[in-house]
């Protein structure tokens, strides 16, 4: 059996409880069964037991949706400003015609099932859960958006109004750890020549990594960091590289940084860029407004700390179970060095206590 696993939502949910899953499913299998995995670009370091990964950014239904807990949703469902709601109707019918897309896309990528003379079983392909590729191999779908279980293994939730029931898929103190099997994820670094090539110094070199998060959607804070206070201070001490990305999803999040004196900005691609400037840094330091990002679980699954400076409101969100994490799910080496920024930024020598610490 090949089993095609495809992840339509956040990418946080993505680390903490799909991925994961995925790895203790691989366990349960037979040795002529395979997994191929599709999600956005580059993810590819999460999935080592997939025999294939497949881009699925292209797909323009899936780079025009919205990412909500494990769903795509249509782009007025949480579009800014726009008091217009979907009917349960409409989204399960733009669920629906986004799988069909994606499946058509996965399965010619496959080069499994083509378009045939008979447009009817064609459409049965697609809007089936299971067939069979060319050489007559059975395939399963397994998508995010709906909860399936499997071998033991849970995957996925079923979608209630825009979110994810309070346990139900949980990647918070509710996290289902028996469902899943973490382990540190290894950088491609062959990524590393053009990186330094763009930057115009050898990773070796002592870096900070700073990264941002922002978001026009589930605004749950309206704090601002002062950041560049912090940022400028650390720069006269060790190189800082600004990283900034943008998915080119729609309504997704994203990281950018104002132009800074002996600041290195670097505008990241990908995935790899990312986790091979992670790899090579002496220290991450990460800001986060309006929610607690997913970008600031990235560096312990690498094994390497990161301080993460956030709002006191966003700690009281309930969404930050940050000691839980630190010891049931970051067990490579790196942990989770929470801040909150009224405190770091209160006074110039609370300040410069932080770059002590980070410099140490």
């Amino acid at each position: 059996m090949i089993y095609i696993f495809t992840f339509l939502g956040e990418f946080g949910y993505e680390l903490f409880n799909w991925q994961g899953v995925i790895r203790k499913f691989s366990r349960t299998l037979s040795p002529s069964d395979k997994i191929i995995c599709c999600s956005r670009a580059n993810l590819y370091p999460l999935y080592e037991k997939a025999s294939q990964y497949i881009d699925i950014s292209q797909v323009k239904s899936f780079q025009r949706s919205v990412a909500c807990g494990y769903f795509a949703l249509h782009p007025y469902d949480l579009a800014s400003g726009l008091k217009r709601k979907l009917t349960f109707y409409q989204r399960h019918r733009f669920d629906h015609w986004l799988k069909a897309e994606l499946k058509s896309f996965i399965l010619q990528r496959l080069e499994g099932v083509k378009q045939s003379g008979n447009p009817k079983s064609w459409w049965r392909n697609l809007f089936s859960p299971e067939g069979s590729d060319r050489s007559g191999e059975p395939y399963t779908f397994i998508f995010s958006s709906n909860k399936t279980r499997l071998n033991g293994c849970t995957f996925g939730c079923d979608r209630k109004q825009y979110g994810v029931d309070i346990a139900e898929g949980n990647i918070y103190d509710l996290l289902d750890l028996n469902n899943n099997i973490f382990q540190k994820i290894e950088p491609d670094l062959r990524v590393r020549a053009s990186i330094e090539e763009k930057l115009g110094w050898d990773l070796t070199e002592p870096f900070v990594l700073c990264q941002t998060r922002n978001r026009e959607i589930v605004i749950r804070s309206q704090e601002v960091i002062p950041k560049e206070q912090l940022i400028e201070a650390l720069a006269r001490e060790i190189k800082v590289v600004l990283l900034s990305f943008h998915t080119g999803r729609y309504l997704d999040s994203y990281s950018a940084f104002k132009k800074l004196p002996n600041c290195f900005q670097y505008s990241c691609s990908s995935f790899t860029e990312q986790i091979c400037l992670i790899h090579f840094a002496r220290h991450c330091l990460f800001f986060t407004e309006r929610d607690f990002g997913s970008h600031i679980y990235v560096p312990p699954f690498l094994g390497k700390d990161v301080t993460a400076i956030a709002p006191a409101t966003v700690y009281q969100l309930g969404t930050t179970p940050i000691d839980f994490w630190n010891q049931n799910v970051f067990r490579f080496g790196g942990q989770i060095i929470p801040k909150v920024s009224e405190e770091v930024f209160a006074t110039p020598k609370k300040v410069q206590e932080l770059i002590y610490a980070i410099l140490s």
